[in-house]
């Protein structure tokens, strides 16, 4: 059931509707500590441009994440068919 939670972030508060508070919570967390780590990287940028440097980071650790997963699958398939020779010989 939905539920609604105040979140801050970047000291500004946020009312979402989520099925689970406290990853809701923690995400929102997890967010305004990176808007932070960036801010002080990048003092003249605004809550918007910290924003979109922020997407722009998450998106490129999303793409990286799904190569290795796709690199991990197929690891997996050679594994599995390794697997399968073997037991077929026994």
């Amino acid at each position: 059931m939905m539920k609604s939670v105040e979140v801050e972030i970047y000291g500004r508060k946020f009312h979402l509707r989520s099925d689970n508070l406290k990853e809701t919570q923690a995400v929102a967390a997890a967010v305004d500590a990176e808007l932070e780590q960036l801010r002080e990287q990048y003092e003249n940028l605004d809550f918007t441009k910290l924003l979109l440097l922020l997407l722009l980071k998450k998106q490129n650790e999303i793409s990286s994440l799904k190569q290795r997963s796709a690199e991990m699958e197929k690891e997996l398939e050679r594994l599995n068919q390794m697997v399968s020779n073997i037991v077929g010989e026994i």
